[in-house]
């Protein structure tokens, strides 16, 4: 399996009896394996792109209540941001958690 001229997994195909395959057999599995391989390529490429999208949104979210807790609190950012680190800590929640925390507290108080 071939992507990119890099190998990135072997389709191994067995029968009962030994069997010599042909060239037009060979050709076949050879299509088949690189659908495979473009197919797990894809697959890798858009988990990365939604762990990645993901992180965004957590940093966003993070950003987002480190403001609220700078305004709140009179705090510096770096305050604010070890305020959730050490929440979260303490918690063992995520980041996100407390983020999404802190901004409905803040929404709750308007």
């Amino acid at each position: 399996m071939i992507v990119k001229d890099k190998a990135i997994g072997v389709i191994n195909v067995y029968t009962k009896e030994p069997h010599h395959f042909d060239e037009q057999e060979v050709n076949v599995l050879q299509i088949v394996a690189n659908q495979a391989a473009v197919a797990v390529e894809n697959t890798k490429l858009m988990q990365e792109s939604l762990k990645a999208k993901e992180a965004l949104e957590t940093r966003k979210l993070i950003e987002r209540a480190k403001g609220i807790l700078m305004k709140m609190n009179n705090l510096t950012e770096e305050a604010s941001y070890r305020l959730i680190h050490k929440k979260s800590m303490d918690t063992c929640r995520s980041m996100k958690d407390i983020a999404e925390s802190i901004i409905l507290m803040a929404e709750f108080q308007k």
